[in-house]
C-alpha cells in the first residue's frame, strides 16, 4: 500500500472487537469510535497523523481531492497525515472506527 496516498478498501468486514483489535496500533496511538447523525458534514480538513476509518453501520461519503466514493460498512479508509478530505454520512447516519497512529 502506498502510504502517501488515501486509498479505500471496500468490503472488508469485521466485527467491532475484531476491526479494534486490527486497527489499534501496536506502539503508540489510540483508536476511537464515532458517531454522525443522518447527514452531518465535516468540512474540509486535515489531520497531523496517519489514519485509518473503518465504517461499523450506515454510510458516509467521503471525499479526498476531488473523488468522492460512497463507503458504507465494512468498508476501511486509510488516509496519510495532511491529506485535505471532507465526509458527509449517508440518510441512516454512519458509526465508525477511527485509528489514530502517532
Amino acid at each position: 500500500m502506498d502510504v502517501k496516498k488515501a486509498s479505500i478498501k471496500k468490503g472488508v468486514g469485521g466485527k467491532f472487537e475484531e476491526v479494534i483489535k486490527e486497527l489499534l496500533p501496536a506502539y503508540t496511538g489510540y483508536v476511537e469510535v464515532q458517531h454522525d447523525i443522518a447527514f452531518q458534514t465535516h468540512p474540509s480538513h486535515t489531520h497531523p497523523t496517519d489514519e485509518i476509518l473503518h465504517i461499523l453501520e450506515g454510510s458516509i461519503y467521503f471525499t479526498v481531492e476531488h473523488d468522492t466514493v460512497l463507503c458504507q460498512a465494512g468498508d476501511r479508509i486509510h488516509l496519510p497525515k495532511q491529506t485535505v478530505h471532507s465526509s458527509k454520512a449517508g440518510p441512516d447516519g454512519c458509526t465508525y472506527v477511527i485509528s489514530i497512529l502517532k
